[in-house]
């Protein structure tokens, strides 16, 4: 049984002609009569009883009718799957990423969407240490994320480029006390109060900046709280140079983005990845150089 003979039979059942079914489906009454008896022959069952009224199923033909209705509902469905998949693959991004990236992310967004209106977006922020591991396991375009170069090569599956060479700083408001500051050092922070990105990577922050948990006083994933809390107490975030650099409230001067001494320590390798098996879509390469050049801008 083919699909061209289901569709006769299931058109000719709901027509109880074979005419008028052919007339249906535009092809010549013969043509449908000799595909329907055909298929007779092939199952061994007589599916129409016919005369000059008509067409009519048989006790046998209305469970193959039945059966063939099912199996073409099944393949409409999986066709229109396969569509929208399509469809949305060429006007779709899903895209994972560090918080780090949030803020240039949401800028090349906008930009992009201000010349191709069409286009949706999927972001998900997550904790660097986990972002591999969940990246493999999604279907994302691709990811951005901060690595070593060791640590990606160790990944079967995933091709990286290198993006940027960060580093880390502090982000103050003008109450703090290191506002004035050109640069600090871990020892300058033994006593800062701390706000953080819930999704930071926790370990590497402890491993670079040598911060006290103890005063951490606030995690959230609501990036307007931290940048609030920052700009109206003395606590301090950190951050990467990029960040928050082209925002109106470090362009203002309320905050100040101040870099960690001794920088070749709290250097950091910023990295864009995919899968293997996904190469880079032609929407997400047109995408990923806008974000370059945000990228560039920002530093």
């Amino acid at each position: 049984m083919n699909f061209e003979q289901m569709e006769h039979i299931v058109v000719a059942a709901k027509e109880m002609s074979i005419t008028k079914a052919a007339e249906k489906l535009f092809i010549s009454p013969s043509g449908m009569s000799q595909s329907i008896t055909q298929l007779e022959n092939e199952l061994g069952i007589k599916i129409f009883n016919r005369s000059k009224q008509g067409v009519t199923p048989t006790f046998e033909g209305k469970i193959v009718i039945s059966k063939a209705i099912t199996l073409l509902s099944t393949i409409n469905e999986l066709n229109k799957e396969i569509y929208d998949i399509k469809n949305k693959s060429e006007s779709h991004l899903k895209i994972l990423t560090a918080p780090t990236f949030t803020y240039l992310l949401q800028e090349t967004m906008v930009q992009f969407n201000e010349e191709q209106d069409e286009v949706s977006f999927e972001v998900v922020e997550e904790n660097p240490a986990n972002m591999i591991q969940n990246f493999i396991k999604q279907d994302y375009d691709f990811g951005l994320i901060p690595a070593t170069h060791e640590e990606l090569k160790k990944e079967k599956f995933i091709e990286f480029e290198h993006l940027h060479n960060g580093h880390f700083c502090i982000a103050v408001g003008r109450k703090s006390p290191f506002y004035s500051y050109d640069s600090v050092s871990p020892s300058d922070l033994v006593n800062a109060k701390i706000v953080m990105y819930k999704n930071s990577d926790y370990k590497r922050l402890l491993k670079f900046t040598k911060m006290n948990p103890k005063n951490v006083v606030l995690q959230t994933n609501r990036s307007s709280l931290l940048f609030e809390l920052v700009k109206e107490s003395q606590a301090i975030l950190y951050l990467h140079e990029f960040s928050i650099k082209n925002r109106p409230m470090v362009i203002n001067g309320d905050i100040k983005i101040i870099p960690m001494k001794e920088e070749e320590i709290f250097n950091l390798d910023f990295y864009l990845i995919h899968l293997q098996s996904k190469p880079l879509s032609p929407l997400a390469k047109e995408f990923i150089e806008k974000l370059k050049k945000q990228l560039k801008n920002s530093i």
